[in-house]
């Protein structure tokens, strides 16, 4: 007797090309099990677009491909902006992105399907469409991205909507799991994790960064309004040149960014270089805010750059502290300077079998095996 693949409706996510976050983890392992994912991306506001100056800028229409076997990709069309701040308008972009996905629904012929979201705000569109399971998958605190209380009111209002209508609740962190507790019992803790990949020796033919001279001091990640660009300052005037920035900046950061005198910056590399890119560092660093947005999360880069090895300099964020004794925590400018400068005179090379060992406990393919005994079968 055959059965059908599992399908999952990825809503509202970020580009499947852009930097890997857990989606595209979870996504491939989904396919790899003989399942089918139609991964429908974060549509970008009007300002954005023209900000970006993309060739899409006046698109109305989604657009569709296939990203590779198994991963359906879906654009959406623009969306009105304000939906942070006014419900109705959210709701009206929500029922648009509804009516696209559900046409590529039909003609794909897809009728049984569970959904992934990831923001509140999907569940505009969720409330249009019919899954019959829904997962919510939290990876910040959304209501601290809100500028005002009256947004923060908003994501409030539509997480609480979303986590009471979901079927199984994932977080990054314990803080994100004890707060969704109070609204739906079925939460489960998945950090993030990494791949096994990024513990090979990278070949020493073509290795990246070769231009730079030693120390190279560096950050893999999206560039965003969590930086602390006063720390990225300081960094570039004691290490000017010698400071790698590596991955797409905000379109609201741009100019903040690149007025940075010090700073190498590359735009983006393939998910399956960063291994070479890590393995070319000196010290690795994660120069984000002390704020309780960053608190709360759970950041990716952290477990890859344990699984490097390298010695790590990171601001003293709450999920650091476990792993306190394999790499650097600053609570403040100065601390964070000078244990970059202690790393590069000592860099605690005895740590790095530990820091990998503590690494591999977050593997991604164990993590999946716990996020798919908590999904429905096909």
């Amino acid at each position: 007797m055959s059965t059908s693949p599992l399908r999952v409706v990825w809503l509202q996510s970020p580009p499947w090309k852009g930097v890997w976050t857990r989606q595209n983890h979870f996504a491939r392992r989904i396919v790899r099990d003989g399942g089918e994912v139609l991964y429908v991306e974060n549509p970008s506001a009007i300002g954005t677009r023209l900000r970006e100056e993309s060739t899409r800028l006046l698109s109305t229409s989604p657009e569709n491909y296939e990203a590779e076997p198994g991963i359906h990709l879906l654009k959406l069309p623009l969306q009105l902006p304000g939906g942070d701040r006014h419900e109705i308008v959210g709701q009206f972009n929500g029922w648009r992105f509804a009516r696209t996905v559900s046409s590529w629904l039909d003609q794909a012929g897809w009728s049984d399907y569970l959904a992934w979201c990831r923001l509140p705000n999907a569940v505009h569109a969720l409330s249009h469409l019919s899954p019959r399971f829904t997962v919510y998958d939290v990876t910040d605190d959304y209501e601290f991205y809100a500028r005002n209380e009256k947004e923060r009111a908003i994501t409030q209002r539509l997480e609480a909507k979303l986590a009471g209508r979901a079927d199984q609740i994932f977080t990054t962190t314990t803080a994100l799991a004890d707060k969704l507790r109070t609204i739906n019992q079925n939460v489960l803790n998945i950090p993030n994790g990494v791949d096994k990949a990024f513990f090979d020796t990278p070949s020493k033919e073509k290795m990246p960064l070769a231009e730079i001279a030693s120390p190279r001091i560096g950050y893999i990640g999206i560039v965003a309004s969590w930086m602390d660009f006063d720390l990225l300052e300081k960094l570039g005037q004691r290490w000017p040149g010698q400071i790698i920035i590596i991955g797409p900046v905000k379109s609201e950061v741009k100019a903040r960014f690149h007025a940075i005198p010090g700073l190498v910056h590359i735009d983006h590399i393939p998910h399956l270089d960063v291994p070479r890119y890590l393995a070319a560092f000196d010290v690795c660093i994660l120069p984000h805010q002390l704020t309780e947005l960053r608190h709360r999360a759970d950041p990716l880069k952290l477990v890859e750059y344990l699984a490097s090895g390298k010695p790590i300099v990171t601001v003293a964020l709450r999920s650091a502290m476990p792993y306190r004794d394999l790499m650097d925590l600053a609570d403040n400018h100065d601390s964070f300077l000078a244990s970059v400068t202690d790393r590069l005179k000592n860099p605690n090379a005895d740590l790095a079998s530990a820091r990998r060992a503590a690494a591999r406990l977050r593997d991604w393919d164990q993590l999946y095996d716990q996020v798919r005994q908590h999904l429905p079968d096909a």
